[in-house]
């Protein structure tokens, strides 16, 4: 097979892709409520031809293409793209803009999504051509909601097995045409917790006879500033945010009760305990020197994203080859967002890449932003970045 004409594959199926991507964008749908996106994707596999096609963990798809050499083959590659989008308000006037109030596709992933079904366009065309079998795993509740665990939990892993796995992310601070990567970890782990301050509560006037746990509150938020400045060596990486706080009902009373919620993100296990230890020990020594109490409910949270150093090797030689060194990016540093990605390389090796979705020159908001939209300019890379990586681990020669 001529995989240098990949490339070429994908800019033809383009404006469908095109199509499909704006038709999800304008149809946002929040957490594993993903249900016209998942049909959606139902009908454009089945309008594609492939047929072997199941709902898992709830809105989740998945779908199988195989090689029609497949017989004796036991290789299976997957792909994964995710579906959910953000309960934001888009602030644009683009004609495809969300329909749907309060949800927006503020990350991307209406174009992850149309990606995976252009590669899968390709590659059923190409079935022909190859041995193996490519299991395609369209993802809900990426954005905090337990997609990636739930579509493990109901066998997305199994039935095949997969020996390797896929997938990309949209990111504006590349430009369009691009795709950028790096070795190693490339997103952080994540874990979110709360903190309850517990206190005595009574009047304002007499705060002798109260425990304020506002007052504790904010001894505890200046402390645990110091946990990532001075116990997280200056050349590792971690995050401590702290994003909400609440607490109290009236100005002239001392309630009873604050609650702090945050993250804690980090590139290796080992910071992230260390990170862990250091607000467990702070806030508790905090609240008993102010005589209140703490208590602590912290999530199970999110590996970091890895990715594999073998697959990693493959997948650089095959974009520096198939796209040109001017359309690659080494990127500088990881990012210290989190994937529900890493639950799946748990159990299988693969690689993330990025793909470049900004406008050299442009003002590109961030994602998450209401202002963020990706620019399907760079579709032709993200359809054909897919499909290389696919035919490369079935072991399909390149020319």
């Amino acid at each position: 097979m001529n995989t240098m004409n990949i490339l070429k594959r994908a800019q033809e199926v383009e404006p469908r892709v095109r199509e499909w991507r704006r038709h999800i964008h304008a149809h946002p749908e929040l957490g594993m409520e993903t249900e016209v996106t998942a049909s959606f994707v139902e009908k454009i596999l089945g309008e594609i031809g492939i047929k072997d096609v199941r709902r898992c963990g709830g809105t989740g798809v998945t779908a199988l293409i195989r090689g029609a050499a497949s017989q004796g083959a036991d290789i299976c590659v997957g792909l994964r793209a995710d579906m959910d989008a953000l309960p934001v308000n888009e602030r644009s006037d683009l004609p495809y803009k969300s329909v749907n109030a309060g949800a927006a596709h503020a990350c991307g992933h209406d174009l992850h999504t149309a990606c995976l079904l252009g590669a899968a366009q390709v590659l059923h065309d190409l079935r022909a051509e190859f041995r193996g079998t490519v299991k395609l795993i369209f993802q809900p509740g990426e954005e905090g909601a337990g997609g990636a665990a739930a579509m493990i939990a109901d066998g997305a892993l199994e039935n095949p097995k997969m020996n390797a796995i896929f997938t990309l992310h949209s990111w504006p601070d590349l430009p369009v045409g691009t795709v950028g990567f790096r070795r190693g970890a490339v997103l952080a782990s994540a874990q979110a917790f709360t903190i309850r301050l517990k206190g005595k509560q009574g009047h304002a006037a007499h705060p002798h006879r109260c425990i304020d746990p506002i007052l504790i509150a904010g001894h505890v938020i200046c402390a645990l500033q110091s946990v990532v400045a001075r116990e997280i060596g200056p050349l590792e990486t971690g995050v401590l945010t702290l994003g909400r706080i609440a607490g109290g009902t009236a100005g002239n009373i001392i309630p009873e009760e604050v609650v702090i919620e945050g993250t804690i993100r980090a590139l290796s296990d080992d910071v992230n305990k260390r990170i862990i230890a250091a607000v467990t020990r702070i806030v508790e020594g905090t609240a008993t020197m102010l005589r209140g109490s703490a208590g602590f409910k912290f999530s199970p949270g999110l590996p970091p994203v890895v990715n594999d150093d073998a697959l990693f090797d493959r997948m650089e030689a095959l974009f520096r080859k198939n796209f040109g060194g001017d359309h690659v990016r080494v990127l500088p540093e990881p990012s210290m967002g989190a994937e529900d990605f890493a639950l799946f390389l748990e159990h299988v090796p693969g690689t993330h890449f990025r793909l470049g979705v900004g406008q050299e020159g442009q003002n590109n908001f961030p994602l998450h932003s209401p202002d963020f939209i990706a620019d399907d300019g760079g579709i032709p890379y993200g359809v054909a970045g897919l499909t290389l990586l696919t035919l490369d681990s079935l072991g399909v020669k390149m020319p």
